[in-house]
């Protein structure tokens, strides 16, 4: 038997309260598959589950198109403060800076390895370190890096604080968008499953192939289980047929294939018995034969060894050639 299954996405569930509702509007209140109070539920669900749908995905849409332009602020703060810090370190190589400079921007005075800038917090706190340690180090008498100078971090620094503040808004939004219709997704869940309940119920008197072709017209969907044969007045598509269906001849030809396989194993066991036997036959009757089998195993085997032992000689000897004419070479 074929199993009715619930929808388990949003879109399956905004479509099964559209077709139960748009199904219904052309006929009589008396005459509906589903209660008044459904009805109302409907009219009252749809609209508000539909549009907090739409909210999330017009949140995840801005987020995402705004994601492109933040990216480009990140890196390009992240270059204008990464080679700030390369530049300083490189003036106190050259002698132009003393490395007592370093401990103005956090860093001690024999670092020459540059912080980690790899993520967003990371940059946020370096930039705002370099800024107040360069005023810092001009206050005290030092005069001003340049290429880049501070001014120039400064601006593209701050271009990309702005851009964090607002892409975290926006992702604050898009959770809280995808929260809301989480909250509300179980209350339309029990709306569905009430209204196909009353939807089969008013179709039950007919038989279990009509009643699921009557209630698939309002949205309930069935499954079928794998190699579960589908009825031919089944209204489903012929591309699910055609996946789904299993020929009885199939079946048939299927369980006849198997008591032959049956068959077939059972001859095979028979002929192996006898095979066993005649073969422990021969193995008697070849001890008689030949008595003297053993011996000449054994000398073949003798012969085996003394061939691998003079091949491990020779093979001794070439390496010590060729260790000797390796030294030679120097």
């Amino acid at each position: 038997m074929p199993y009715r299954r619930l929808p388990n996405t949003d879109n399956a569930r905004l479509k099964a309260l559209k077709t139960a509702l748009k199904r219904g509007e052309d006929i009589p209140p008396k005459d509906k598959p589903y209660s008044q109070s459904s009805l109302q539920n409907l009219i009252t669900v749809l609209p508000k589950f539909e549009n907090l749908i739409n909210l999330q995905k017009e949140a995840y849409s801005i987020q995402t198109s705004k994601s492109v332009g933040y990216n480009y602020l990140y890196k390009k703060a992240r270059n204008y403060v990464s080679h700030f810090i390369q530049v300083l370190n490189l003036a106190v190589i050259r002698g132009d800076l003393k490395k007592e400079a370093r401990t103005f921007f956090g860093l001690e005075e024999d670092a020459k390895k540059l912080p980690s800038i790899k993520t967003e917090q990371k940059l946020i706190k370096w930039g705002k370190i370099i800024l107040e340690g360069e005023q810092e180090r001009i206050l005290s008498g030092g005069n001003p890096m340049t290429n880049p100078t501070i001014g120039v971090v400064k601006v593209h620094y701050d271009n990309f604080i702005s851009a964090h503040h607002h892409q975290k808004n926006l992702q604050e939004q898009y959770i809280k968008a995808t929260k809301q219709v989480a909250d509300y997704r179980d209350e339309v869940d029990r709306i569905i499953t009430q209204l196909w309940n009353e939807i089969e119920a008013s179709f039950e008197p007919n038989s279990e192939v009509m009643k699921r072709n009557l209630c698939r017209e309002y949205g309930l969907v069935y499954f079928f289980r794998r190699n579960e044969i589908i009825p031919e007045k089944e209204n489903v598509s012929e591309e699910y047929r055609k996946n789904r269906v299993v020929n009885k001849d199939l079946l048939q030809t299927k369980d006849s294939s198997s008591e032959s396989k049956k068959q077939t194993t059972d001859i095979v066991i028979l002929e192996n018995a006898t095979v066993i036997e005649n073969f422990n036959d021969t193995e008697e009757n070849n001890e008689k034969i030949f008595p003297e089998e053993q011996y000449i195993e054994e000398e073949t085997f003798e012969n085996t060894e003394t061939s691998l032992q003079h091949e491990e000689d020779i093979k001794e000897d070439k390496e010590v050639e060729l260790a000797s004419f390796q030294y030679s070479l120097f």
